[in-house]
Protein backbone atom coordinates (compact mmCIF):
# COMPACT_ATOMS: atom_id res chain seq x y z
CA UNK A 1 0.00 0.00 0.00
CA UNK A 2 2.80 2.38 0.99
CA UNK A 3 4.69 1.54 -2.24
CA UNK A 4 1.59 2.36 -4.31
CA UNK A 5 1.19 5.69 -2.51
CA UNK A 6 4.81 6.61 -3.18
CA UNK A 7 4.37 5.75 -6.88
CA UNK A 8 1.30 7.99 -7.13
CA UNK A 9 1.07 11.55 -8.36
CA UNK A 10 2.85 14.36 -6.52
CA UNK A 11 -0.46 15.97 -5.54
CA UNK A 12 -1.64 12.78 -3.93
CA UNK A 13 1.65 12.51 -1.99
CA UNK A 14 1.24 16.02 -0.61
CA UNK A 15 -2.32 15.27 0.47
CA UNK A 16 -1.08 12.25 2.42
CA UNK A 17 1.71 14.22 4.15
CA UNK A 18 -0.65 17.09 5.09
CA UNK A 19 -3.18 14.59 6.46
CA UNK A 20 -0.58 12.95 8.70
CA UNK A 21 0.66 16.31 9.99
CA UNK A 22 -2.90 17.49 10.65
CA UNK A 23 -3.65 14.32 12.64
CA UNK A 24 -0.54 14.87 14.84
CA UNK A 25 -1.43 18.54 15.52
CA UNK A 26 -5.03 17.78 16.46
CA UNK A 27 -3.98 14.87 18.66
CA UNK A 28 -1.39 17.03 20.47
CA UNK A 29 -3.95 19.80 21.04
CA UNK A 30 -6.73 17.52 22.29
CA UNK A 31 -4.53 15.12 24.26
CA UNK A 32 -1.47 17.07 25.54
CA UNK A 33 -0.61 14.27 27.96
CA UNK A 34 0.42 12.14 24.96
CA UNK A 35 3.06 14.56 23.65
CA UNK A 36 6.21 12.90 22.45
CA UNK A 37 9.26 13.59 24.62
CA UNK A 38 7.59 16.16 26.90
CA UNK A 39 9.96 18.95 28.14
CA UNK A 40 9.78 19.72 31.82
CA UNK A 41 9.85 23.44 32.68
CA UNK A 42 13.23 24.83 33.78
CA UNK A 43 13.15 25.92 37.40
CA UNK A 44 16.02 27.22 39.52
CA UNK A 45 15.69 26.95 43.27
CA UNK A 46 16.93 30.05 45.11
CA UNK A 47 20.60 29.63 45.97
CA UNK A 48 20.98 26.48 43.86
CA UNK A 49 24.19 26.11 41.79
CA UNK A 50 23.81 27.31 38.20
CA UNK A 51 25.23 24.45 36.14
CA UNK A 52 23.80 24.93 32.66
CA UNK A 53 23.66 27.85 30.29
CA UNK A 54 19.85 27.54 30.29
CA UNK A 55 19.75 27.98 34.07
CA UNK A 56 22.24 30.82 33.84
CA UNK A 57 20.16 32.70 31.26
CA UNK A 58 17.10 32.55 33.49
CA UNK A 59 18.85 33.42 36.76
CA UNK A 60 21.29 36.14 35.66
CA UNK A 61 20.96 39.70 34.31
CA UNK A 62 24.01 41.37 32.75
CA UNK A 63 24.40 45.10 33.42
CA UNK A 64 26.83 47.48 31.70
CA UNK A 65 27.42 50.59 33.81
CA UNK A 66 31.15 51.23 33.68
CA UNK A 67 31.94 52.83 30.32
CA UNK A 68 32.57 56.21 28.71
CA UNK A 69 29.69 57.43 26.58
CA UNK A 70 31.94 59.30 24.13
CA UNK A 71 34.07 56.22 23.31
CA UNK A 72 33.35 52.62 24.24
CA UNK A 73 33.18 48.98 23.16
CA UNK A 74 29.70 48.37 24.59
CA UNK A 75 28.13 47.21 21.31
CA UNK A 76 30.59 44.36 20.76
CA UNK A 77 30.58 43.49 24.46
CA UNK A 78 26.78 43.18 24.39
CA UNK A 79 26.97 41.09 21.23
CA UNK A 80 29.39 38.73 22.97
CA UNK A 81 26.86 38.00 25.71
CA UNK A 82 23.93 37.78 23.29
CA UNK A 83 25.83 35.25 21.15
CA UNK A 84 26.71 33.09 24.14
CA UNK A 85 23.39 33.45 26.00
CA UNK A 86 20.61 34.55 23.58
CA UNK A 87 17.95 34.50 26.31
CA UNK A 88 19.91 36.32 29.01
CA UNK A 89 18.61 39.84 29.87
CA UNK A 90 21.17 42.58 29.21
CA UNK A 91 20.86 46.17 30.50
CA UNK A 92 23.00 49.08 29.40
CA UNK A 93 22.64 51.86 32.00
CA UNK A 94 23.88 55.32 31.03
CA UNK A 95 23.80 58.68 32.74
CA UNK A 96 22.26 60.41 29.71
CA UNK A 97 20.67 59.32 26.48
CA UNK A 98 23.73 57.78 24.76
CA UNK A 99 25.42 60.01 22.22
CA UNK A 100 26.75 59.02 19.86
CA UNK A 101 24.11 56.24 19.84
CA UNK A 102 25.21 52.63 20.23
CA UNK A 103 25.67 50.98 16.80
CA UNK A 104 22.89 48.47 17.39
CA UNK A 105 19.10 48.53 17.50
CA UNK A 106 17.24 47.00 20.42
CA UNK A 107 14.31 46.39 18.05
CA UNK A 108 16.40 43.74 16.31
CA UNK A 109 14.98 40.30 17.10
CA UNK A 110 18.38 38.91 18.10
CA UNK A 111 18.68 41.77 20.65
CA UNK A 112 15.16 41.37 22.03
CA UNK A 113 16.51 40.92 25.58
CA UNK A 114 18.78 44.00 25.46
CA UNK A 115 17.55 47.28 26.98
CA UNK A 116 19.23 50.68 27.12
CA UNK A 117 18.22 52.61 30.25
CA UNK A 118 18.97 56.34 30.59
CA UNK A 119 19.06 57.85 34.08
CA UNK A 120 18.57 61.34 32.66
CA UNK A 121 15.55 63.07 34.17
CA UNK A 122 12.65 63.18 31.72
CA UNK A 123 9.49 64.88 32.90
CA UNK A 124 7.30 62.69 30.71
CA UNK A 125 8.80 59.45 32.04
CA UNK A 126 7.21 57.20 34.63
CA UNK A 127 9.28 56.54 37.80
CA UNK A 128 9.91 52.92 36.86
CA UNK A 129 11.39 53.99 33.52
CA UNK A 130 14.16 55.88 35.32
CA UNK A 131 14.91 53.04 37.74
CA UNK A 132 16.99 50.17 36.29
CA UNK A 133 16.00 47.93 39.21
CA UNK A 134 12.49 47.60 37.79
CA UNK A 135 14.02 45.84 34.77
CA UNK A 136 15.87 43.25 36.86
CA UNK A 137 13.85 40.21 37.92
CA UNK A 138 16.57 37.55 38.02
CA UNK A 139 18.16 36.22 41.18
CA UNK A 140 21.66 37.38 40.25
CA UNK A 141 23.21 40.42 38.59
CA UNK A 142 26.52 40.55 36.76
CA UNK A 143 28.02 44.03 36.38
CA UNK A 144 30.37 44.01 33.42
CA UNK A 145 32.91 46.74 32.56
CA UNK A 146 33.41 48.05 29.07
CA UNK A 147 35.31 45.96 26.53
CA UNK A 148 34.61 42.49 27.93
CA UNK A 149 34.05 39.15 26.21
CA UNK A 150 32.08 36.40 27.92
CA UNK A 151 33.30 32.91 28.80
CA UNK A 152 30.56 30.36 29.50
CA UNK A 153 32.67 28.21 31.79
CA UNK A 154 33.91 31.16 33.87
CA UNK A 155 30.37 32.45 34.41
CA UNK A 156 29.06 29.03 35.38
CA UNK A 157 31.91 28.45 37.86
CA UNK A 158 31.55 31.95 39.33
CA UNK A 159 27.79 31.51 39.70
CA UNK A 160 28.34 28.20 41.47
CA UNK A 161 30.86 29.89 43.80
CA UNK A 162 28.39 32.66 44.61
CA UNK A 163 25.67 30.08 45.30
CA UNK A 164 27.82 28.52 48.00
CA UNK A 165 28.76 31.79 49.77
CA UNK A 166 27.10 35.05 50.79
CA UNK A 167 29.83 37.18 49.23
CA UNK A 168 29.98 39.10 46.01
CA UNK A 169 32.35 37.68 43.40
CA UNK A 170 34.87 39.81 41.48
CA UNK A 171 35.98 38.32 38.14
CA UNK A 172 39.05 39.78 36.47
CA UNK A 173 38.96 40.93 32.83
CA UNK A 174 41.90 40.24 30.53
CA UNK A 175 45.28 40.69 32.20
CA UNK A 176 43.99 42.99 34.96
CA UNK A 177 45.67 42.55 38.34
CA UNK A 178 43.00 42.71 41.02
CA UNK A 179 43.86 44.20 44.41
CA UNK A 180 41.84 43.41 47.51
CA UNK A 181 41.10 46.52 49.58
CA UNK A 182 39.78 47.20 53.05
CA UNK A 183 37.72 50.37 53.58
CA UNK A 184 37.58 52.36 56.79
CA UNK A 185 34.77 54.92 56.66
CA UNK A 186 35.27 57.33 59.57
CA UNK A 187 31.90 59.06 59.43
CA UNK A 188 32.35 61.42 62.44
CA UNK A 189 35.62 62.72 61.00
CA UNK A 190 34.54 62.93 57.35
CA UNK A 191 37.41 60.62 56.33
CA UNK A 192 37.56 57.66 53.94
CA UNK A 193 40.55 55.34 54.04
CA UNK A 194 41.62 52.52 51.69
CA UNK A 195 44.17 49.86 52.67
CA UNK A 196 45.59 47.03 50.58
CA UNK A 197 44.96 43.50 51.79
CA UNK A 198 47.21 40.53 50.85
CA UNK A 199 44.29 38.09 50.76
CA UNK A 200 41.71 37.51 48.04
CA UNK A 201 38.71 36.93 50.27
CA UNK A 202 36.61 39.13 52.53
CA UNK A 203 37.53 42.31 50.66
CA UNK A 204 35.56 45.50 51.11
CA UNK A 205 36.42 46.61 47.57
CA UNK A 206 38.41 45.39 44.58
CA UNK A 207 40.68 47.58 42.46
CA UNK A 208 41.36 46.70 38.82
CA UNK A 209 39.25 45.97 35.73
CA UNK A 210 36.71 43.34 36.79
CA UNK A 211 33.14 42.13 36.53
CA UNK A 212 31.07 41.85 39.70
CA UNK A 213 28.56 39.07 40.39
CA UNK A 214 26.08 39.62 43.20
CA UNK A 215 22.58 38.81 44.36
CA UNK A 216 19.77 41.05 43.17
CA UNK A 217 18.34 41.18 46.70
CA UNK A 218 21.57 42.83 47.90
CA UNK A 219 21.58 45.25 44.97
CA UNK A 220 18.03 46.34 45.76
CA UNK A 221 18.94 47.00 49.39
CA UNK A 222 21.46 49.72 48.43
CA UNK A 223 20.26 53.36 48.33
CA UNK A 224 21.89 54.37 45.01
CA UNK A 225 23.56 51.31 43.47
CA UNK A 226 24.12 52.85 40.00
CA UNK A 227 25.85 56.04 41.16
CA UNK A 228 29.10 56.96 39.42
CA UNK A 229 31.99 56.33 39.71
CA UNK A 230 31.16 52.65 39.44
CA UNK A 231 31.83 50.25 41.13
CA UNK A 232 33.48 52.46 43.77
CA UNK A 233 30.14 53.90 44.88
CA UNK A 234 28.61 50.43 45.12
CA UNK A 235 31.47 49.14 47.29
CA UNK A 236 31.06 52.04 49.71
CA UNK A 237 27.38 51.19 50.09
CA UNK A 238 28.00 47.47 50.52
CA UNK A 239 30.80 48.10 53.04
CA UNK A 240 28.35 49.89 55.34
CA UNK A 241 26.31 46.67 55.28
CA UNK A 242 29.44 44.61 56.03
CA UNK A 243 29.12 42.68 52.75
CA UNK A 244 32.42 41.21 51.56
CA UNK A 245 33.82 40.52 48.10
CA UNK A 246 35.84 37.47 47.03
CA UNK A 247 38.23 37.55 44.09
CA UNK A 248 37.52 34.69 41.68
CA UNK A 249 40.53 32.99 40.09
CA UNK A 250 38.91 32.77 36.65
CA UNK A 251 39.12 35.45 33.97
CA UNK A 252 36.80 36.98 31.40
CA UNK A 253 38.40 37.92 28.09
CA UNK A 254 39.18 41.53 27.19
CA UNK A 255 37.63 43.12 24.12
CA UNK A 256 38.72 45.91 21.83
CA UNK A 257 40.97 48.53 23.37
CA UNK A 258 39.43 51.96 23.97
CA UNK A 259 40.67 55.37 25.16
CA UNK A 260 43.99 55.01 23.35
CA UNK A 261 44.66 58.68 22.60
CA UNK A 262 45.97 61.13 25.25
CA UNK A 263 42.95 63.38 24.67
CA UNK A 264 40.51 60.54 25.34
CA UNK A 265 42.40 59.48 28.47
CA UNK A 266 42.44 63.04 29.81
CA UNK A 267 38.74 63.43 29.14
CA UNK A 268 37.94 60.16 30.91
CA UNK A 269 40.16 61.14 33.86
CA UNK A 270 38.37 64.50 34.13
CA UNK A 271 34.97 62.81 34.18
CA UNK A 272 36.21 60.40 36.83
CA UNK A 273 37.35 63.28 39.04
CA UNK A 274 33.99 65.01 38.62
CA UNK A 275 32.04 61.85 39.44
CA UNK A 276 34.18 61.13 42.49
CA UNK A 277 33.88 64.71 43.73
CA UNK A 278 30.08 64.53 43.38
CA UNK A 279 29.96 61.20 45.19
CA UNK A 280 32.12 62.41 48.07
CA UNK A 281 30.13 65.60 48.39
CA UNK A 282 26.94 63.55 48.79
CA UNK A 283 28.56 61.27 51.37
CA UNK A 284 30.37 64.05 53.22
CA UNK A 285 33.88 62.77 52.48
CA UNK A 286 36.35 65.62 53.00
CA UNK A 287 39.61 63.69 52.83
CA UNK A 288 40.58 60.42 51.15
CA UNK A 289 43.52 58.45 52.51
CA UNK A 290 44.81 56.15 49.80
CA UNK A 291 46.41 52.76 50.35
CA UNK A 292 49.87 54.28 49.76
CA UNK A 293 49.31 56.78 52.60
CA UNK A 294 48.73 59.85 50.43
CA UNK A 295 45.91 62.22 51.30
CA UNK A 296 43.51 63.67 48.75
CA UNK A 297 41.35 66.57 49.90
CA UNK A 298 37.78 67.13 48.75
CA UNK A 299 36.67 69.73 51.30
CA UNK A 300 36.81 73.51 51.36
CA UNK A 301 39.81 75.55 50.24
CA UNK A 302 40.87 79.18 50.53
CA UNK A 303 38.79 80.12 47.50
CA UNK A 304 35.65 78.15 48.48
CA UNK A 305 33.15 78.65 51.33
CA UNK A 306 33.62 76.66 54.52
CA UNK A 307 31.74 73.38 54.92
CA UNK A 308 29.21 74.37 57.59
CA UNK A 309 26.72 77.24 57.88
CA UNK A 310 26.76 80.10 60.39
CA UNK A 311 26.42 78.72 63.90
CA UNK A 312 23.27 79.54 65.83
CA UNK A 313 23.66 77.86 69.18
CA UNK A 314 24.94 74.36 68.40
CA UNK A 315 26.93 73.79 65.17
CA UNK A 316 25.12 71.80 62.48
CA UNK A 317 27.81 69.10 62.39
CA UNK A 318 27.45 68.46 66.15
CA UNK A 319 23.70 67.96 65.68
CA UNK A 320 24.40 65.39 62.97
CA UNK A 321 26.79 63.44 65.21
CA UNK A 322 29.99 64.53 63.51
CA UNK A 323 33.09 66.54 64.33
CA UNK A 324 34.24 69.71 62.61
CA UNK A 325 34.95 68.92 58.93
CA UNK A 326 38.63 68.04 58.74
CA UNK A 327 39.32 70.60 56.02
CA UNK A 328 37.79 73.37 58.16
CA UNK A 329 39.84 72.26 61.15
CA UNK A 330 42.99 72.32 59.01
CA UNK A 331 42.19 75.88 57.94
CA UNK A 332 41.48 76.88 61.56
CA UNK A 333 44.95 75.66 62.51
CA UNK A 334 46.46 77.81 59.80
CA UNK A 335 44.50 80.84 60.95
CA UNK A 336 45.46 80.25 64.62
CA UNK A 337 49.17 79.88 63.86
CA UNK A 338 49.07 82.92 61.59
CA UNK A 339 47.50 85.02 64.35
CA UNK A 340 49.96 83.81 67.01
CA UNK A 341 52.90 84.48 64.70
CA UNK A 342 51.63 87.95 63.74
CA UNK A 343 50.94 88.99 67.34
CA UNK A 344 54.31 87.73 68.55
CA UNK A 345 56.11 89.53 65.70
CA UNK A 346 54.45 92.79 66.77
CA UNK A 347 55.57 92.30 70.40
CA UNK A 348 52.07 91.58 71.76
CA UNK A 349 51.63 89.20 74.67
CA UNK A 350 49.32 86.42 73.50
CA UNK A 351 48.33 82.86 74.45
CA UNK A 352 45.97 80.05 73.54
CA UNK A 353 42.56 80.70 75.01
CA UNK A 354 39.91 78.43 76.45
CA UNK A 355 38.72 75.94 73.80
CA UNK A 356 41.98 75.94 71.86
CA UNK A 357 43.97 75.50 75.08
CA UNK A 358 41.69 72.63 76.08
CA UNK A 359 42.36 70.92 72.77
CA UNK A 360 46.10 71.43 73.20
CA UNK A 361 46.01 69.86 76.69
CA UNK A 362 43.85 66.92 75.62
CA UNK A 363 45.36 66.05 72.24
CA UNK A 364 47.92 68.69 71.22
CA UNK A 365 45.49 70.05 68.64
CA UNK A 366 42.21 71.85 68.21
CA UNK A 367 39.20 70.14 69.74
CA UNK A 368 37.64 67.72 67.21
CA UNK A 369 34.41 69.72 67.37
CA UNK A 370 35.95 73.22 67.47
CA UNK A 371 33.82 75.98 65.99
CA UNK A 372 36.78 78.39 65.85
CA UNK A 373 40.25 78.90 67.32
CA UNK A 374 40.72 81.19 70.33
CA UNK A 375 43.73 83.38 71.05
CA UNK A 376 44.00 85.73 74.02
CA UNK A 377 45.96 89.00 73.85
CA UNK A 378 46.89 91.62 76.45
CA UNK A 379 44.63 94.63 75.84
CA UNK A 380 47.55 97.02 76.44
CA UNK A 381 49.34 95.47 73.43
CA UNK A 382 46.54 95.68 70.89
CA UNK A 383 47.78 99.04 69.59
CA UNK A 384 51.09 97.41 68.65
CA UNK A 385 49.40 95.17 66.07
CA UNK A 386 48.67 97.22 62.98
CA UNK A 387 46.24 94.71 61.51
CA UNK A 388 44.10 94.77 64.67
CA UNK A 389 43.91 98.55 64.43
CA UNK A 390 43.19 99.01 60.74
CA UNK A 391 41.80 95.63 59.66
CA UNK A 392 41.77 94.37 56.08
CA UNK A 393 43.38 91.60 54.07
CA UNK A 394 47.03 90.94 54.85
CA UNK A 395 49.75 89.77 52.49
CA UNK A 396 48.89 86.09 53.07
CA UNK A 397 45.19 86.52 52.33
CA UNK A 398 43.89 86.42 55.93
CA UNK A 399 41.10 88.90 56.71
CA UNK A 400 41.37 90.91 59.96
CA UNK A 401 38.06 92.29 61.26
CA UNK A 402 36.84 94.00 64.40
CA UNK A 403 33.49 92.91 65.81
CA UNK A 404 30.64 95.34 65.31
CA UNK A 405 29.53 94.71 68.89
CA UNK A 406 32.18 94.39 71.56
CA UNK A 407 35.90 94.91 71.50
CA UNK A 408 37.22 91.68 70.04
CA UNK A 409 38.58 90.62 66.66
CA UNK A 410 38.20 87.86 64.14
CA UNK A 411 40.79 86.71 61.62
CA UNK A 412 39.20 84.74 58.77
CA UNK A 413 41.09 82.26 56.61
CA UNK A 414 40.09 84.26 53.52
CA UNK A 415 37.38 86.58 52.25
CA UNK A 416 35.59 83.52 50.81
CA UNK A 417 36.34 80.89 53.42
CA UNK A 418 35.09 82.31 56.71
CA UNK A 419 36.71 79.79 59.05
CA UNK A 420 38.36 81.98 61.64
CA UNK A 421 40.36 82.51 64.81
CA UNK A 422 39.05 84.84 67.53
CA UNK A 423 41.43 87.38 69.08
CA UNK A 424 40.16 88.17 72.60
CA UNK A 425 41.72 91.11 74.49
CA UNK A 426 42.01 90.89 78.31
CA UNK A 427 42.75 93.96 80.43
CA UNK A 428 44.82 93.74 83.64
CA UNK A 429 43.25 95.25 86.77
CA UNK A 430 44.41 94.62 90.34
CA UNK A 431 46.06 91.33 89.43
CA UNK A 432 43.06 90.05 87.47
CA UNK A 433 42.70 89.68 83.70
CA UNK A 434 39.22 90.83 82.68
CA UNK A 435 37.51 90.46 79.31
CA UNK A 436 37.76 93.83 77.58
CA UNK A 437 34.21 94.88 76.70
CA UNK A 438 32.97 91.60 75.25
CA UNK A 439 31.21 88.51 76.51
CA UNK A 440 31.38 84.83 75.52
CA UNK A 441 29.42 82.31 77.55
CA UNK A 442 32.46 80.24 78.52
CA UNK A 443 34.86 83.13 79.20
CA UNK A 444 35.72 84.23 82.73
CA UNK A 445 38.22 86.58 84.29
CA UNK A 446 41.31 84.89 85.71
CA UNK A 447 44.34 85.73 87.90
CA UNK A 448 47.12 87.51 86.07
CA UNK A 449 49.68 85.12 87.58
CA UNK A 450 48.69 82.52 84.94
CA UNK A 451 50.48 84.70 82.38
CA UNK A 452 53.65 85.30 84.39
CA UNK A 453 55.51 83.61 82.93
CA UNK A 454 53.82 82.21 79.83
CA UNK A 455 54.49 78.56 79.08
CA UNK A 456 54.81 76.68 75.79
CA UNK A 457 52.50 73.86 74.74
CA UNK A 458 52.27 71.56 71.72
CA UNK A 459 49.51 72.77 69.42
CA UNK A 460 48.85 71.47 65.90
CA UNK A 461 52.43 70.23 65.38
CA UNK A 462 53.99 73.49 66.64
CA UNK A 463 54.81 75.14 69.95
CA UNK A 464 52.36 77.82 71.06
CA UNK A 465 52.28 80.20 74.09
CA UNK A 466 49.90 79.17 76.88
CA UNK A 467 49.06 79.97 80.53
CA UNK A 468 51.59 78.43 82.90
CA UNK A 469 49.10 76.16 84.70
CA UNK A 470 46.80 75.08 81.90
CA UNK A 471 44.57 72.71 83.88
CA UNK A 472 43.95 75.21 86.68
CA UNK A 473 43.31 77.90 84.07
CA UNK A 474 40.73 75.71 82.32
CA UNK A 475 39.03 74.90 85.62
CA UNK A 476 38.47 78.64 86.09
CA UNK A 477 37.06 79.04 82.59
CA UNK A 478 35.01 75.85 82.19
CA UNK A 479 34.42 74.61 85.71
CA UNK A 480 36.10 72.07 87.93
CA UNK A 481 37.81 69.07 86.27
CA UNK A 482 37.32 70.65 82.84
CA UNK A 483 39.79 68.33 81.08
CA UNK A 484 38.25 65.14 82.48
CA UNK A 485 34.73 66.33 81.74
CA UNK A 486 35.75 67.21 78.20
CA UNK A 487 37.00 63.67 77.63
CA UNK A 488 33.74 62.31 78.97
CA UNK A 489 31.24 64.77 77.50
CA UNK A 490 32.85 65.85 74.23
CA UNK A 491 30.93 68.70 72.56
CA UNK A 492 28.25 68.52 75.28
CA UNK A 493 30.72 70.42 77.46
CA UNK A 494 29.79 73.59 75.55
CA UNK A 495 26.69 72.49 73.58
CA UNK A 496 24.58 70.59 76.14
Amino acid sequence: MLIRCMRGRLTFKLYVVFTIVFIFIVTGYLFPQFKLNPIAPVTVAPGAPLKTSRHLSKALTVVFRQFEEFENDVADSVQSFVSAFPNMPVLVVSKNVPYPPFPFSVTNETLRNVKVISLELRLNAAPQELNPLTHISSEYVLFVPDSTRVSRRVLQLASTALSSTANMIAIGVGNAHLICQQIHWDYPNWTLQYNKSPQEKDCDAVHGQHALLMRTSLLKSLPEPFMLPFPESLYLQSTVRKVKVDIFNGKLAAGRGVLKTPAAKQRAARYMREHRSTLYKKLGVKVLQKDDGRLQWFGCKRDTPRCFPSVQGTPSYVLSGRNTPVCCRRNMRRAAHHVLRSLAAAGARCWLETTSLLGAVVSGDLLPWAEYAEVGVHAADVARVAWLSRGGVDDEGFVWERATKGRYYRVAYSSTNRVYALVLPFAAKNGTMTPADWVLAHQREFPERHLHPLAQIQFASKQAPAPNDARAFLDIKLGKNAVDRSLRLGPKLLYP
